[in-house]
């Protein structure tokens, strides 16, 4: 499942993701209804750095079950394919 795929490269994504890779996925999963408004404001808002603002995203994600999961591994491939590389998500 994609959640428990996700789950798995946590790590990766939290230590390697850049700011701007993180705002155009909020814009993504906004926009895919994945995520709330207020959801993305705790995100941006209420973390200083990169690496808390990529843990709150994926664990939100990870938590809204594997369709959503999905979605963001498309939009990761998307929107930095080179991480999602790094992370053994890249499309076959």
């Amino acid at each position: 499942m994609a959640d428990q795929l996700l789950r798995k490269k946590r790590r990766i994504f939290i230590h390697s993701v850049g700011a701007g890779t993180i705002n155009a996925f909020l814009d993504c999963l906004l926009e895919d209804e994945i995520i709330s408004q207020e959801d993305m404001n705790k995100v941006r808002d209420e973390n200083d750095t990169v690496m808390d603002k990529a843990r709150v995203l994926i664990d939100l994600v990870i938590g809204k079950g594997p369709k959503s999961c999905l979605k963001f591994i498309k939009h990761l491939g998307e929107e930095d394919p080179q991480l999602a590389a790094k992370m053994g998500l890249h499309k076959e």
